[in-house]
């Protein structure tokens, strides 16, 4: 797609323009850039996430699509940063441009995906003849399943999708297009790895989708309890670290990321774009709010709620809604008891 193919899906202004010829090939994470994509900035915060890569985003060949009130006032030093960039566009609904340029990229991904013929009869399938796959399974096209992997009956793996070898898939397991699947995982009866995630965008009375085209990459070692959604990314891929365990009935949103041996318990719900960092526990009920960050070690109290944007640091112990420093919430709780029963007598 051509820069100026964008003003087909969009009404963005174009007010840099290095006679840009080149292919724009994806659209990019602030956290993961991609060759020749587009990146979004709606604020001082956004840009300020991207200028410690802006040589690298150069070098990649990335233009930008602007909030247009930010880029006509924001101040001279950070307007420096960007303007290093090979193209500029503005828009008056950065959010809107997003969700409407999301969708010419998804179709683009996805054109040509078949996934009503198995690939099996197609060819297309690279399955190491270890591998034990049984009957009624769906295996699309350019799926590759590495050595000894085991998958059992109603599951289907769509298109491009990838098993490590020593896998076990359980029964009605579904995997949606670029889902990868690391060694040595067990994935349980009824989950679905790689569904939409659920973004949308409130415009003129209507939420308006926006389309996901990250995929999921589960690492080594993971567990992964039964009836447990792991939706796909926005534009970079959803990441379950090496030697995780997820119980039963866990959700868990597009972008997030684990490190190395997270503990996330049943009902547990983790918003889009949290981190997770290394052997972070999650107990039972436990809500984590978009772009949190909890720090390596952390541990949090059941059904404990933390907050959008949250940062705590390593080692944290948290309880409570919101979530706060465990010792504290409980010293809070035993005042309230105890105003309590000076109030009853």
């Amino acid at each position: 797609m051509k820069l100026h193919d964008l003003l087909k899906f969009d009404s963005i202004k174009i007010v840099k323009n290095n006679e840009w010829p080149e292919e724009i090939l994806a659209i990019s994470s602030l956290d993961e850039l991609t060759e020749n994509s587009v990146v979004f900035i709606k604020n001082a915060k956004f840009l300020e996430k991207l200028i410690p890569s802006i040589e690298k985003a150069v070098s990649l060949k990335i233009g930008a699509i602007v909030d247009e009130k930010f880029f006509n006032l924001v101040n001279a030093e950070l307007k420096s940063h960007m303007e290093k960039l090979p193209w500029i566009a503005t828009s008056n609904n950065v959010a809107m441009s997003l969700t409407l340029i999301s969708k010419p990229f998804y179709d683009n991904k996805m054109k040509g995906v078949n996934t009503q013929v198995d690939g099996r009869q197609m060819g297309t399938v690279d399955i190491h003849p270890s591998a034990l796959i049984a009957q009624n399974v769906f295996i699309g096209e350019f799926v590759k399943i590495g050595a000894n992997v085991e998958i059992m009956p109603g599951t289907v793996i769509l298109p491009h999708s990838e098993i490590g070898e020593n896998s076990k898939i359980y029964p009605n397991v579904s995997l949606y297009p670029f889902t990868k699947i690391g060694k040595n995982c067990r994935i349980h009866s009824g989950t679905v790895i790689g569904s939409d995630g659920f973004g949308y965008t409130f415009n003129q009375g209507s939420h308006v989708k926006i389309w996901h085209m990250g995929g999921v990459v589960i690492q080594d070692d993971v567990e992964v309890g039964s009836n447990t959604s792991i939706d796909g990314g926005t534009f970079s891929p959803t990441i379950i670290g090496q030697g995780t365990r997820i119980d039963n009935l866990v959700q868990i949103a597009h972008n997030v990321k684990t490190g190395r041996g997270c503990i996330i318990c049943g009902k547990t719900g983790i918003a889009g774009s949290a981190v997770l960092e290394d052997y972070v526990v999650l107990a039972g009920g436990v809500g984590v709010g978009p772009d949190a960050r909890l720090g390596m070690g952390t541990q949090v109290a059941g059904a404990a709620q933390v907050n959008e944007g949250a940062i705590f640091p390593a080692g944290s112990k948290l309880g409570g809604h919101p979530a706060k420093d465990l010792r504290e919430w409980m010293r809070g709780i035993a005042y309230l008891r105890t105003m309590s029963l000076k109030e009853k007598k």
